[in-house]
């Protein structure tokens, strides 16, 4: 409890003004270290019924100043509220003790956190002002949290397991949520607490994840107006304003106790009871602050509303001005009535003047088009006659070099022709003798077949003469004379010999007659390849001529 005070001093001594920023004040700067969570672990776990007040106390000094901060914390203070709740008609007693009616059980801490559960029999027994008294602080406290997130407040209270684990919230004690409180009974003791509260608007707006994700209703919200807005939506108006508290709009003296002979009691009742006057001034400022601003707003409004009312009288003068100025726009309806039908008769000329004019268009288009394709047409055409007298120019440069190459083979044309005169007339002689040796050697033929038969009939003839040579040196009778074939083959003899004589002469002659036409015939065939070759250049020349012309 000491440490609690303590804490409560420092936030309540420090320098404060309503004016500051919320997010520069001593309390922000504590929100947003450890020790919140340290905080919440003692409301959550710890037994001490002055303790859990006190530092319920501190929390409530703490959250007007630091909602943003506090917002990922909220699952936690959810369970604080529930704890609240239970705590605000019946004490907390030890998981050790026996459980009865009038009372509230805390289970046993989960083993993993190592927390020293702080109870009741180590307390002092003082009695706490009106402001720490549980019924008043757990009220405080349940309109603080309305006031900041309502959506998590109905959906904590309604089903408390299934939003904690919703929430992902690790155990806090040794047994299961489900064994922490028994279903329905926070909603049972929660409805008669805020049956007179406004409906709050984030109720309608938001769900429960949705209003810990929204951070921009936190941002022009100061302490003043945090507390002025849970005040409103608690009626706390309509209730009993008897008990001086952080979030009381009455400032009144706080009613001490009766004194007790006990000295150490009394210095603690006086230090709780001056930690609470600071907390009642610094509460003084912040409404006087509000009102500051409220009033600003009324002077406003009030300023306003004379702009409004001269404006109605500026709406007056502009009523008549209005009735004036329709006269004139009923003038001028009628005077553009009949603009608009010389402008629909204009329009209509105009109109046909362009379809006209489309027409021409498409005409001239498709004319041009045609153009186009013709000088396409006509482009083409123009390159394939370059291309063509490109090649004409090369082979009439190609047939003038043969030109003048040829030109003097051209000038000896005349001799030529003379030449090939003489060659067929040496060709007619040719073609003569050819002749003549084809009939000589048809004759030689004939010759050689004759001495064939002639030396046939000689080896015959000689046979005989052997024969009868034979017959002769043979003896033969005197009384018997040679045959008459003999007498008649001696008797042919010597005619037989002159005609071979004749016939070998013969054979002679047309041999060396054969000969001499083979060698003509060889040197004129040579001189009819020259020939041959003189007449081919020479029909060259008369070809390049004609290109020529």
């Amino acid at each position: 409890m000491p440490i609690a005070t303590l804490l409560v001093r420092a936030v309540v001594e420090y320098p404060y003004e309503p004016s500051d920023p919320s997010s520069a004040t001593h309390m922000a700067r504590v929100a947003n270290s450890s020790f919140v969570e340290e905080l919440l672990l003692s409301l959550i776990l710890d037994t001490g019924n002055r303790l859990f007040s006190l530092n319920l106390r501190l929390l409530l000094a703490i959250l007007p100043y630091a909602p943003l901060i506090l917002t990922p914390k909220v699952p936690l203070m959810a369970i604080v509220l529930g704890r609240a709740i239970s705590w605000r008609d019946r004490p907390f007693i030890d998981y050790t003790s026996t459980a009865r009616d009038g009372v509230t059980q805390t289970q046993a801490p989960e083993a993993s956190l190592s927390w020293d559960v702080a109870n009741s029999a180590a307390e002092m027994d003082i009695e706490m002002p009106d402001h720490l008294k549980p019924r008043r602080i757990a009220q405080l406290y349940i309109i603080a949290m309305y006031g900041a997130w309502p959506s998590n407040v109905i959906a904590f209270v309604r089903d408390p397991v299934s939003y904690i684990r919703g929430k992902n919230v690790n155990p806090m004690y040794a047994v299961d949520w489900d064994r922490v409180w028994s279903p329905g009974v926070l909603a049972t003791r929660m409805e008669p607490l805020i049956r007179d509260f406004r409906l709050h608007p984030s109720l309608v707006v938001f769900t429960s994840t949705a209003e810990l994700a929204d951070s921009k209703r936190w941002e022009r919200i100061d302490a003043a107006e945090f507390i002025a807005r849970s005040q409103a939506l608690s009626n706390s108006d309509q209730q009993a304003t008897s008990h001086i508290g952080l979030f009381d709009e009455d400032e009144q003296p706080p009613a001490y106790p009766e004194p007790t002979p006990n000295p150490i009691k009394l210095e603690k009742e006086n230090e709780l009871l001056r930690s609470e006057a600071k907390f009642t001034g610094r509460v003084r400022k912040q409404y006087l602050y509000h009102i500051g601003r409220l009033h600003r707003t009324s002077l406003r409004l009030n300023n306003d509303e004379a702009e409004i009312h001269s404006f109605v009288n500026r709406l007056k003068a502009q009523t008549s001005q209005i009735a004036e100025l329709t006269s004139q726009l009923s003038q001028a309806r009628t005077d553009a009535s009949q603009a608009q039908q010389k402008h629909v008769k204009w329009q209509g000329q105009l109109r046909e003047k362009v379809a006209s004019f489309r027409e021409e268009k498409a005409t001239w288009q498709t004319e041009a088009a045609r153009i186009r394709a013709e000088l396409s047409d006509a482009h083409a055409t123009v390159k394939a006659q370059r291309e063509e007298l490109a090649e004409v120019k090369n082979e009439r440069f190609k047939l003038q070099n043969r030109l003048t190459e040829a030109e003097p083979k051209i000038r000896h044309l005349s001799d030529y022709e003379t030449r090939m005169k003489q060659l067929t007339e040496s060709q007619r002689l040719w073609d003569e003798d050819v002749q003549r040796c084809k009939e000589a050697l048809q004759q030689a033929e004939a010759s050689k077949a004759r001495c064939h038969e002639l030396e046939q009939m000689l080896r015959t003839s000689r046979q005989e003469t052997v024969d009868r040579a034979r017959a002769i040196d043979r003896p033969a009778p005197v009384s018997q004379g040679p045959p008459a074939s003999q007498i008649a083959n001696r008797d042919q003899l010597p005619d037989n010999r002159p005609s071979n004589d004749k016939a070998s002469q013969d054979i002679g002659f047309y041999i060396k007659l054969l000969e001499d036409a083979e060698a003509r015939n060889v040197k004129l065939e040579r001189e009819n390849l020259e020939v041959n070759g003189n007449v081919h250049d020479t029909s060259f020349i008369f070809a390049d001529e004609d290109v020529q012309e």
